[in-house]
């Protein structure tokens, strides 16, 4: 390629831009040794995301494949691009399956009607031996008696569901791969010259051992299952897209760049995010996956074709509606454009998403039920499955009304637009209040917190909190973040009203009535929440700090007129979740407008996939609404946070 044709429209080489993106986050990343020693030993630039296709939302893993026949029988090739992308950005290339593996029986032994075999599996390379270690049980047969049984292969921190597994009737298999008992760090020391994140190395122990379980009396080798828990799950899914051999996945609670894609589950949705992930755990993927922070919509790749590459296998996803690692909204999004993938081969059915009640763990019963699809996929009696309920498709906030439109939409007009974008509130009956019940409700039943000041009393104002719907958690959303801003705000005098948004925390299960929209039933909740919090405090009105969706709920909220805010601190006013029930007619600068009158500021990261560049700022001069720019992406930081509460201080009314 030529110097001149590796230029983009703003006039820069490649490799200016990406030096320029390695300054950019050099100087917003949070400290990370084992990356910073990476780069300093000759790792990558930041990639020149230029050239990446910027994609907020999840695309067909078999794009480019007609429908039928001929596109089945361009899978394989398909298949091939979907791991080289994997391998380039996230997992690293590791070594090809040697030709034989050698496989040791250390010790036999026979216990409670099970037999347990003591297996070593293991090589030598140019870098020295390398051996993983594995036990393989199996139920005694019936004297006479030769069957073979399905496999369960499992890491080695597994060991109660191997339990579960040798109760039904099947083997299992815990390979010495896991957190405490991981034989892979001696393996890669023999690889000297590969780069590869851990998981990685830990899904290829698995496969050296499904090596030697092919001709392992009493096993059924065509019928073993891999599994496996949080990040053992994700090593599952690497496992089974690499290895044609496993009969099929479960996936539980694997989280980001699991079954969770990480473009959907990032820091702006108070999700695991990419820089959270890298940092706590540097060494599960290629260092390489920390330069797409906060730029997660620039991966060529997601977990939605990790999942793809399994068919047209079984795959079981399941996920905690309760977890804070996950978000229910990705799974969906993910296994549904997964899907297309199977349905192309023909097996549709065969990746499914089962969602269990409370939090991270797997008990005793989502094991069960692990075990119950796996006995039904795997040639057991077919399950009987619940109808598939048709979900509400509310459409997500165009970038394009992000901009001023061709001409203002203001007053009575914007009222009118903005109710026939989110439709009717849809609200429910009211629920009977309980005697003696705690929380604050309004009149629809929504639980509203009230965060008093250390010192109790009604503090110097009344700020109404509007954050993203985080699924799990509700208003309390933060996975593994520093002081929310809810208690930062508290602690800073004031009195701050949170609840949680619909479909989220408390009401994940709610969804908006007929007609009405996510957008309009947050919207409506705000309202009653401020009303019921002003109320309950003694304070005339509320103050707003709102970011991403909470952002864009504060605006509709004034925009509507029913329960006008004193002022409002805005951080990255975007969202590309589905909220809306119909385009809006009208945008941002119109609703930045709505609020010009009062006190307001917006504080506007540097890079947001959710807006054009450019474009809220092109809004705030339009509406003539102050913006501050932030070095950073759409993420509520602690600088963000604070400058919010600092907002707060010199505008609100003074301390008490």
């Amino acid at each position: 390629m030529t110097a001149v044709a590796d230029r983009s429209r703003d006039g820069r080489s490649a490799a200016a831009r990406r030096r320029r993106y390695t300054a950019e986050l050099a100087g917003v990343l949070p400290a990370s040794e084992p990356f910073e020693t990476w780069r300093a030993a000759g790792g990558d630039l930041a990639p020149d995301f230029a050239r990446l296709p910027a994609r907020t939302g999840l695309w067909s893993p078999v794009e480019g494949l007609p429908a039928g026949p001929a596109g089945a029988a361009g899978w394989a090739a398909r298949r091939a691009v979907l791991r080289a992308r994997w391998r380039r950005w996230l997992t690293g290339e590791l070594p090809p399956a040697p030709r034989r593996t050698p496989v040791r029986v250390e010790r036999v032994r026979t216990g409670g009607g099970v037999v347990v075999r003591e297996l070593t599996v293991g090589g030598s390379t140019v870098g020295g031996e390398w051996s993983v270690r594995a036990r393989l049980l199996l139920p005694v047969p019936a004297a006479g008696v030769r069957r073979d049984v399905p496999v369960y292969l499992l890491q080695s921190s597994h060991g109660p569901w191997a339990e579960a597994a040798l109760a039904r009737g099947w083997g299992a298999c815990l390979v010495s791969a896991a957190d405490g008992d991981d034989d892979t760090v001696a393996v890669e020391r023999a690889h000297p010259s590969v780069v590869a994140g851990r998981l990685a190395w830990r899904a290829w122990a698995l496969s050296r051992v499904l090596d030697a379980l092919q001709d392992a009396p009493g096993v059924d080798a065509r019928r073993v299952l891999v599994g496996g828990h949080s990040r053992n799950g994700k090593t599952a899914l690497l496992a089974a897209a690499s290895d044609d051999r496993f009969a099929g996945v479960v996936s539980s609670s694997s989280g980001v760049l699991g079954a969770i894609p990480a473009r959907l589950c990032t820091d702006r949705h108070f999700g695991e995010g990419v820089e959270l992930l890298t940092r706590h755990y540097p060494g599960w993927y290629h260092p390489r996956l920390r330069w797409f922070a906060g730029r997660e919509h620039r991966l060529p790749t997601d977990a939605h074709e990790l999942l793809a590459l399994a068919a047209p296998r079984p795959v079981l996803v399941s996920v905690a509606v309760e977890d804070p690692v996950e978000r229910v909204p990705a799974a969906r999004a993910a296994v549904d454009a997964a899907r297309e993938a199977y349905a192309l081969l023909g097996r549709a059915d065969a990746l499914e998403l089962a969602l269990r009640p409370g939090g991270h763990t797997a008990d005793e019963t989502a094991v069960a039920a692990q075990l119950d699809w796996a006995t039904s996929v795997l040639g057991g009696p077919p399950r009987r499955r619940a109808p598939a309920t048709a979900a509400p498709s509310p459409l997500p906030w165009p970038p394009d009304r992000v901009r001023p439109g061709p001409r203002p939409v203001r007053g009575a007009e914007l009222r009118a637009a903005v109710r026939a974008a989110l439709g009717p509130a849809g609200r429910t009956v009211p629920r009977p209040r309980v005697a003696g019940e705690g929380p604050l409700r309004t009149p629809d039943g929504v639980a509203v917190t009230l965060l008093s000041p250390p010192g109790g009393g009604s503090g110097r104002g009344l700020v109404l909190w509007l954050g993203p719907p985080c699924a799990a958690t509700g208003w309390r959303a933060g996975y593994e973040q520093a002081e929310p801003l809810p208690a930062l705000l508290a602690a800073a005098g004031w009195t701050v009203a949170c609840h949680d948004p619909v479909g989220s925390g408390s009401r994940h299960g709610e969804r908006p009535g007929p007609g009405s929209s996510p957008l309009g039933r947050m919207t409506a909740d705000a309202a009653a929440v401020a009303a019921v919090a002003a109320s309950a405090t003694g304070h005339d009105r509320a103050w707003v700090a709102a970011y991403g969706t909470g952002a864009l709920v504060a605006l509709h909220l004034s925009a509507v007129g029913e329960v006008p805010p004193a002022g409002l601190v805005l951080a990255a006013p975007t969202c590309g979740e589905p909220l809306l029930r119909a385009r809006p007619g009208y945008t941002l600068a119109d609703l930045l407008a709505a609020v010009a009158d009062r006190p307001a500021v917006v504080l506007d990261p540097a890079w947001d996939p959710e807006a054009p560049p450019g474009a809220v700022a092109a809004a705030c001069r339009a509406a003539d609404v102050p913006r501050v720019p932030l070095p950073d992406w759409h993420r509520l930081s602690a600088a963000t946070r604070s400058a919010m509460a600092g907002w707060l201080d010199a505008h609100g009314p003074p301390p008490r």
